[in-house]
């Protein structure tokens, strides 16, 4: 389990369901539950359910299930952790956490005062740009007049104005209670040698529109400052035309990018995510209708950049600037983007034009009317780019080629692009195979992580199958958690397939319950330590099956477990003999395998096989 406190996981979890999901799906009754389209899947007939007296969602379409934690991580695409602050924050949870787990008292206290910080620092910038003065009107002619956007876009996405000589913003923050540490911390002032001298104390932002940028969350963590004709020369950036906020505790610009807390809803849409060069691009995608768009920090796109956008989608299309500068980026980006499992297309513009400009003048249906290629098939044409390319021009294209699709995981996947790199630099399939295989020759082998071996007994994943022995008896301790305990007496845990999901579910429940007595089905929610976990768990614990003699349905469980077992070691010591080669040497072995053999199968037809009584009624009852 993260490093929460239990009490937090549990307030968290039995938040109204509902309340949670009404704003992402609409509602309506059905019985005494709520049933709505799937947020997961594009259906027409409604197959998503919220089941109140569980506090549980089912979706029929996707088959997915869980609480309100699992409906955010999937609806958010955020980690458990992640899920879990995010509700508390929104519902007023005060988070604790495990003693000696997570970020210490103060780094937590740090960390929330920063976020104030930017949220505080955010309002007063818009409310500068929105204001009533010489300045501020400037601005917003700038805005709209030089670069085209709306008034309703600045609401949208909070643009403000950092005013030239007002220093009120570092006196509002300190009669909001900041420290001067966290104030020094927030990237936003430069306390220079005495801290304690706030005359002294240096604006970062001065004279300049300023961009919020949040994180996934929508949580302002840092700012874009463009340069304006009334920026201070009096400061060494000054000629810049954008400056960053330096990197703090909220802000990590190679782990952002900007405009992800509103693309990662936007991207449903269209199932991608579009990349842009800078903000003010993904602004002006987003005042076009597409709303999907993102920019990195004003740097080379990076893999924890790209692992983000794969939470969302295996889609990436990248809008190029027509310039050398656009290509180089997209180069760069390729075999990061594949390494991740990425589908990347490009979109190049015409020559002479950025995404702003185009867009402003022929907006989204423009963009459409644009020929998309491959990631591939663009690297190999940037390559050869001018006419009538030689041999060898097209051997050294090929050969970059050949370093990019070399970060490719999946062969099936290399395979295709190696036929779109064939096509895009015009040489032959079967020549071309033969210098990539020389190319992977010479290359180091990547080092591989080293698997436990499992020996499986049957081809079949149990975890894929609609259920199974371990998920029966997963199923009937979430029916009544006072099984549990007999369970945990008789069942041996060889006879549990540890390889399969449900396996390491049913080992974790009958562990606990061997050195402590479990309270309820919250408690088994507490042993488990991974997305996929408590996806079973929920898989089950919503499982509605037909009425059971609940006894006889446990122990006939009981006895398919120990028989499966049974024909396990029947089979395994089968396959052993058949591999020894009959000899007078060997004739002993063999003998003694086919008696143990001979055990197991009268074990298989005649038992004896434990079971176990029903749970003894509470008293009062």
């Amino acid at each position: 389990m993260p490093f929460f406190a239990e009490e937090t996981i549990a307030a968290v979890r039995s938040i109204p369901l509902y309340e949670i999901v009404r704003p992402v799906v609409d509602l309506s009754r059905s019985g005494k539950n709520w049933r709505g389209l799937s947020p997961f899947t594009n259906e027409k007939t409604p197959s998503f359910y919220v089941l109140t007296d569980r506090n549980f969602f089912k979706c029929h379409s996707s088959q997915l299930a869980g609480d309100g934690i699992r409906f955010v991580q999937e609806t958010e695409k955020l980690t458990f952790p992640e899920a879990v602050e995010s509700l508390a924050e929104r519902f007023n949870i005060p988070i604790r956490y495990a003693e000696g787990k997570g970020p210490d008292p103060e780094a937590r206290s740090m960390r929330q005062a920063l976020l104030d910080i930017h949220e505080y620092a955010c309002d007063y910038y818009h409310r500068a740009f929105m204001a009533e003065h010489p300045e501020s009107e400037e601005i917003r002619r700038y805005w709209v007049a030089d670069r085209g956007f709306t008034m309703q876009l600045a609401e949208e996405f909070r643009i403000g104005f950092a005013p030239v000589h007002s220093r009120k913003l570092l006196g509002l923050l300190q009669t909001k209670g900041f420290s001067l540490s966290a104030l020094a911390k927030s990237g936003l002032f430069n306390p220079g040698r005495n801290m304690n001298d706030l005359d002294s104390w240096y604006f970062h932002f001065r004279g300049r529109l300023m961009v919020p940028i949040c994180d996934p969350q929508g949580h302002v963590v840092a700012f874009t400052a463009r340069q304006l004709e009334m920026t201070p020369k009096d400061q060494a950036s000054w000629k810049a035309k954008y400056i960053n906020s330096p990197e703090t505790d909220i802000f990590k610009k190679s782990k952002l990018l900007f405009n992800m807390n509103r693309a990662k809803d936007g991207y449903r849409e269209s199932d991608r995510i579009v990349m842009v060069e800078g903000q003010l691009d993904a602004m002006r995608c987003w005042d076009v209708g597409i709303e999907e768009a993102v920019a990195p920090q004003g740097t080379s796109v990076t893999e924890e950049q790209l692992k983000l956008i794969k939470r969302y989608t295996p889609r990436l299309d990248v809008l190029l600037d027509s310039d050398s500068a656009g290509s180089k980026a997209a180069f760069r980006l390729l075999p990061m983007a594949y390494k991740e499992g990425l589908e990347v297309h490009v979109t190049r513009l015409p020559e002479g034009q950025d995404p702003d400009d185009y867009l402003r003048q022929h907006g989204k249906a423009g963009l459409q009317q644009l020929d998309k290629e491959s990631g591939i098939t663009f690297a190999g044409k940037s390559l050869l780019a001018g006419p009538n390319p030689s041999p060898e021009e097209r051997s050294r294209a090929l050969n970059s080629l050949f370093e990019i699709l070399s970060a490719c995981p999946s062969a099936v996947v290399r395979e295709g692009y190696f036929n779109e790199a064939v096509e895009a630099t015009g040489v032959s399939e079967r020549a071309a195979r033969e210098d990539f295989q020389r190319f992977r020759k010479s290359r180091p082998a990547a080092p591989q992580p080293r698997k436990p071996a499992v020996k499986r007994i049957s081809q079949t994943n149990s975890s894929e199958t609609l259920t199974n022995l371990e998920g029966d008896l997963i199923w009937a301790v979430l029916k009544n958690v006072e099984w549990v305990d007999s369970l945990a007496q008789v069942v041996d845990h060889q006879w549990i397939r540890n390889h399969t999901i449900e396996g390491k579910v049913l080992s974790r429940i009958l562990d606990q319950a061997t050195v402590d007595h479990i309270e309820g089905t919250e408690g088994i929610y507490f042993l488990l330590e991974s997305d996929e976990e408590r996806d079973c768990f929920s898989r089950y614990n919503v499982d509605d099956r037909p009425d059971l003699e609940m006894e006889s349905f446990v122990n006939q469980t009981i006895e398919a477990l120990a028989k499966r077992y049974c024909r396990e070691q029947v089979d395994a010591i089968t396959e052993q003999i058949n591999k020894i080669e009959y000899t007078e040497s060997t004739s002993t072995e063999i003998r003694r395998l086919m008696e143990k053999r001979s055990e197991w199968n009268r074990l298989l037809r005649t038992g004896p096989f434990p079971t176990v009584s029903p749970p003894e009624e509470p008293q009062g009852t």
